[in-house]
């Protein structure tokens, strides 16, 4: 790992309450690992020192779902803390506004911040604390707010405004830290080379779609013009057919590299699965019954929310929903939602095509189809489930596939359900 030159004049920017010794060993401890959570962990501890802080969290942004999450705590609960990136909460205020701020009292009114902000009181009553000061410091990579720093005291007035400066100095080693361990990261598991991939394929299929397209009007548009001619209209449809698979593919594959190139395909938010589920349904509901199968579907008459990025729930229940129908030549689809414990649970059930068990531990991989599906006519890229695994283990789910010969399949959708804002962040 690369490391920065040594700092220069740092006491003399305002880092007054730091000893010139101190800061060096945190240069050092900082760059010394590469591991992530032994990096921050130790950097958490050194900063409770430097600023006589009672506790301190350091947050990585997930840059995928939006959310900061927990990499290193000090004199808090060992569990992770999970917080949206937005303004209700003053670290993911941090993160979005990339300031830091003090807070002399994280009881009081805090709308001088931001309207919308609201300090939660419920972990200190589990940790039988009563927190005071506050500050919160991003750490800034090349423009991008990569983590937040947060420490706090039980004391008024524990903190200072030079104590502002002196964090976002050490925040500076932290985002460096945060970002070499993360790009080390990426390259051990190939993150960066999946991205890269999704990105290339998106653009190649982009430039597909365009002259794939056009030769499909140009089709439709001969098989209008020349109306019946015994030689020429069979060939034309063969090759119109043949284009909406190809346009079906491409289409397919457009959604498979959005996904994997971990952008959020539409807006991450609470999202009550109950209403989304009904409506994705009902597009279906009348492909469902021109086919003579009955379609059936059961909603709680609660609302089932999930912090989710909605068009990616969409695109899950899409697929599912498309291959039941698809594959079902008689007989039932049913849909239905509920609760479990911390669960949402969604199931999509068919009586229709099983999948053989060999095929099972394959279907989710991309461009897989089940052994039965490929001997069928039936119309299919086998990029659908790849999309939908990707999705759900994003945020937090699991997926769950049974089939029995002769008695369909039946998918479970498992995704963590919302916790109020009061359940989401420990500081």
């Amino acid at each position: 790992m690369t490391k920065l030159s040594e700092p220069d004049n740092l006491l003399d920017r305002g880092v007054s309450k730091l000893s010139e010794k101190q800061l060096y060993a945190l240069y050092e401890q900082m760059f010394s690992e590469v591991g992530i959570v032994n990096v921050l962990q130790k950097t958490s501890e050194l900063i409770c020192e430097l600023l006589n802080a009672e506790r301190a969290t350091i947050h990585i942004v997930i840059k995928e779902t939006q959310e900061l999450k927990s990499v290193a705590l000090v004199g808090n609960v060992s569990q992770s803390i999970i917080i949206p990136v937005n303004n209700e909460s003053l670290a993911g205020f941090c993160a979005l506004e990339k300031k830091s701020f003090l807070v002399t009292d994280a009881y009081g009114d805090l709308k001088y911040i931001d309207p919308k902000i609201k300090f939660d009181k419920s972990w200190d009553a589990i940790n039988n604390f009563r927190t005071h000061d506050v500050i919160c410091t991003p750490a800034i990579f090349k423009g991008e707010a990569i983590g937040v720093i947060q420490v706090i005291n039980s004391k008024r007035d524990a903190f200072q405004e030079s104590d502002i400066q002196a964090l976002e100095h050490i925040s500076q080693f932290v985002a460096y830290a945060l970002y070499q361990a993360r790009v080390y990261d990426e390259l051990a598991t190939l993150k960066n080379l999946e991205k890269e991939k999704a990105t290339f394929m998106q653009i190649l299929v982009h430039e597909l779609r365009s002259p794939a397209a056009s030769a499909k009007m140009m089709v439709s548009s001969m098989l209008y013009t020349i109306k019946e001619e015994p030689k020429i209209t069979p060939v034309l449809t063969s090759i119109g057919k043949k284009m909406d698979q190809l346009l079906l593919l491409i289409e397919d594959i457009l959604h498979l590299s959005r996904i994997k190139s971990g952008v959020p395909l539409g807006e991450i938010k609470v999202v009550d699965l109950v209403k989304e589920t009904n409506d994705t349904f009902a597009k279906y509901h009348k492909e469902g019954e021109a086919k003579k199968l009955i379609m059936k579907i059961d909603l709680p008459d609660y609302p089932v929310q999930v912090r989710i990025d909605i068009y990616g729930y969409q695109l899950i229940l899409s697929n599912l929903l498309s291959n039941a129908v698809k594959f079902t030549s008689t007989g039932t689809v049913a849909v239905s939602l509920r609760k479990n414990k911390d669960w949402a649970l969604l199931k999509i059930k068919d009586t229709g095509m099983w999948i053989p068990k060999n095929d099972i531990a394959k279907v989710f991989k991309e461009f897989f189809r089940a052994s039965n599906a490929r001997k069928s006519r039936i119309i299919g890229t086998g990029v659908g489930l790849a999309g939908v695994q990707e999705l759900v283990y994003r945020f937090g789910g699991m997926l769950e596939l049974n089939t029995q010969e002769n008695n369909g399949s039946e998918f479970t959708v498992c995704l963590p359900l919302y916790k109020k804002p009061g359940n989401l962040e420990k500081t």
